[in-house]
């Protein structure tokens, strides 16, 4: 079979994400067992020279016409209109080799374009959808309005759609009254490369908290920061190490507040050794700094699956993660992690100082999350799922 996916960056070496994390494991695992993988992307590192991954260029034409409308349209909805040169792209390739199916995600409404101008089986994967992840203000503006209901119509359109929390699925179908024929709730596959170093208790430093997650609003940086204040406030010298680019946080006044001003409004001057902003790092650096936390932290305001989850749980990681959206789906609480409210910094707070006061038991729930992520999110268990539901949509789509 000839598996075409989506990818918004490439390679993972390069990049962090989850989609291309996702495409990474599936494409290593599909093509294991003999099938054909290629990949379509925005953004490629000029070092990859593998053919079978694409970089989609923007013809010049539409870069034209561009420059003539940007006076009267908003640049942001430029990317409603990249579906057309995508197909282009996956259209070229299909009249030298035969695509046999397209798994694309729900962004940007681009899916149901796709589909209807290549004539190929979709099947759509849910890494969002925006009227879930699109989390404060940026919801009511007309981007991100236009963005929810472009996304509605094209879940409308096909027939076919995965979602690797069951709870995104039931309320993208519910949001948008959807009637897809073939639906399949089937989790991201998260495997780890054999020098992938495991946590213990022994190593660890059993004071040091570890946040992964970007410098902004959805993530839930403002909440973590609250917490590590809670924890410092009630006598502990423990240490954050927060590792993630810096975009910032809208303030009281609608001005971009970045990392060191938030710091500085919020923590006294005696504290700011306390947090340890790294900013970007690689996936071995992280993967390192996870065995060294006693807890990694995900304080998302939303999340589907996240990788942040699975990656630190897979290394046998004690963690502490909100109950938003999919986490409890990945995280039992009191067995494989500890849940948090979503939003409530008092509870984060509670929940990693649990963690710190009970090593023993941190060090057994992160025992039991590694073999949760093994057994459900193993690729071998998750390809021959995606495979299955290929199989369905290229019937349907023959039918």
């Amino acid at each position: 079979m000839h598996i075409v996916f989506w990818s918004p960056a490439w390679p993972l070496e390069k990049y962090q994400n989850g989609i291309i994390t996702y495409v990474h494991w599936m494409r290593r695992e599909l093509e294991r067992r003999g099938h054909q993988v290629s990949i379509f992307t925005s953004e490629l590192d000029p070092s990859v020279t593998d053919p079978r991954v694409h970089k989609v260029k923007r013809s010049l034409r539409n870069r034209v016409l561009r420059r003539i409308k940007r006076g009267r349209v908003a640049t942001d909805a430029e990317v409603f209109e990249w579906s057309t040169e995508i197909a282009s792209a996956i259209k070229k390739l299909h009249r030298r080799e035969r695509i046999d199916v397209i798994e694309f995600e729900e962004s940007f409404g681009w899916c149901a374009d796709i589909a209807k101008r290549t004539l190929l089986p979709v099947a759509v994967k849910l890494h969002g959808p925006a009227f879930l992840t699109m989390v404060g203000g940026a919801l009511d503006t007309p981007f991100g309005r236009e963005k929810v209901e472009r996304e509605g119509s094209a879940l409308r359109a096909v027939s076919a759609i995965i979602s690797p929390s069951q709870s995104t699925l039931d309320r993208t179908i519910e949001r948008y009254s959807l009637r897809p024929r073939l639906t399949a709730h089937i989790v991201n596959p998260m495997t780890a490369d054999s020098d992938t170093p495991l946590w213990s208790l022994e190593s660890c430093d059993r004071n040091t908290i570890l946040f992964v997650g970007r410098f902004d609003f959805p993530k839930g940086a403002d909440v973590m920061l609250q917490a590590f204040l809670r924890i410092l406030s009630a006598g502990r010298r423990s240490k954050l190490i927060f590792v993630g680019p810096d975009i910032g946080l809208i303030g009281p006044n609608g001005r971009l507040i970045q990392f060191d001003a938030y710091r500085n409004s919020v923590f006294p001057t005696e504290l700011h050794a306390q947090i340890d902003f790294r900013g970007r790092m690689s996936n071995r650096e992280v993967a390192k700094l996870r065995t060294e936390a006693m807890v990694t932290v995900v304080a998302s305001r939303w999340e589907n699956q996240t990788y942040t989850l699975l990656e630190a749980m897979i290394q046998g990681c004690p963690v502490v993660s909100t109950d938003a959206g999919g986490c409890p789906e990945s995280v039992i609480d009191g067995k494989t992690g500890l849940l948090a409210k979503s939003e409530n910094a008092a509870d984060f707070a509670e929940k990693i100082t649990s963690i710190l006061d009970n090593p023993q038991a941190a060090a057994e729930m992160g025992k039991a999350g590694r073999r949760h992520v093994l057994d459900l999110h193993s690729a071998t268990r998750v390809a021959t799922e995606s495979l299955a539901i290929y199989e369905a949509v290229i019937s349907d789509c023959r039918r």
